[in-house]
């Protein structure tokens, strides 16, 4: 596997082209790798992920219903179904790291483990933290392998500024994942 990481001086959705471009020269030089997550909000980046590698077997992963606001998803309709529409999956499910957990954080004050996990993996960026976690959510939803390498690609907040190449595991196999190697990440974060 031939690889170079690239550093952005920042966090930041301005850098979602260069991300997608990254993965491209990436999977020019490694075809074997076949299966992309990427996480999206309100769908601009999963749409543009879809259109770029219509190629490969994508994964979006939306936000889960509820999470901004009571029996809504922030990913209109027209953009989930534009996404479906250039060959893509899209995944909507609990956060592998939130959850049930995140629910005893907001009404008790008690941090659980999945959460104390997210909090560290963050010190790498909170785009990594996503990776991660859309890894595992799409290996427990059966729409990528565990017993091959992916790329996954999240960002801090809006659009995208991180990509890596993961081993997934389902979420209930959590310390077998394997962050095999970083395609781009923020410097700053």
């Amino acid at each position: 596997m031939k690889l170079n990481t690239h550093y952005f001086d920042e966090a930041s959705p301005k850098h979602t082209a260069k991300v997608l471009s990254l993965v491209r020269q990436f999977l020019k030089e490694n075809p074997e790798v076949e299966h992309i997550v990427v996480a999206t909000t309100e769908g601009a980046t999963g749409i543009a992920a879809a259109r770029e590698f219509s190629d490969k077997k994508v994964v979006i992963v939306s936000h889960q219903n509820g999470f901004a606001k009571e029996n809504e998803n922030e990913l209109p309709e027209e953009h989930r179904h534009q996404i479906e529409e250039l060959g893509a999956k899209v995944l909507t499910a609990t956060h592998a790291f939130a959850g049930v957990a995140r629910s005893f954080r907001k009404e008790l004050g008690t941090w659980m483990t999945t959460e104390i996990i997210a909090v560290a993996l963050r010190t790498f960026g909170q785009g990594t933290k996503v990776c991660v976690e859309i890894a595992m959510m799409a290996a427990d939803a059966g729409l990528v392998p565990v017993d091959k390498d992916i790329v996954c690609i999240g960002g801090t907040g809006r659009g995208a500024d991180s990509a890596w190449i993961i081993r997934p595991v389902n979420s209930h196999a959590f310390p077998n994942i394997k962050m095999k190697s970083c395609i781009c990440k923020p410097l700053e974060f």
